[in-house]
């Protein structure tokens, strides 16, 4: 962590690190807690969006699908980005296989680790 790096933007870089390297049990063994919820847009499973994905081993299990589904992750960039003491809140832009995306995620934080995973998108194109 640089001296101008907050706990908080270091915590989204690691985050974002591991999805570069298609980590998902670094991910979530290291940034979300034994009971975290996600909550998700993303058409990915058999059954309909929203998704609601409870503890780590179905998170590691929706994460694994939704990265084969998007392919290489480009950030454009990230805007209206908010880190708290108990919570990090962002949007982004960026480019996959499966097309052009905003989207936005709040993360709740309880002991350091993601809680709380809430995400929505709108595809571009």
């Amino acid at each position: 962590m640089s001296p101008t790096s907050s706990p908080g933007q270091t915590f989204l870089d690691e985050h974002m690190a591991y999805i570069a390297a298609n980590d998902v049990d670094g991910m979530i063994d290291n940034q979300y807690t034994e009971d975290a919820a996600l909550i998700s847009p993303f058409n990915v499973l058999t059954n309909p969006p929203p998704h609601v994905v409870r503890g780590r081993d179905a998170l590691k299990e929706f994460f694994r699908i939704y990265l084969d589904w998007q392919g290489e992750i480009a950030v454009e960039s990230f805007y209206d980005v908010v880190m708290l003491d108990d919570s990090i809140c962002f949007q982004a832009i960026f480019t996959s296989h499966t097309g052009r995306w905003v989207v936005g995620d709040e993360w709740y934080l309880r002991d350091g680790k993601i809680h709380r995973h809430y995400s929505f998108a709108h595809k571009l194109d």
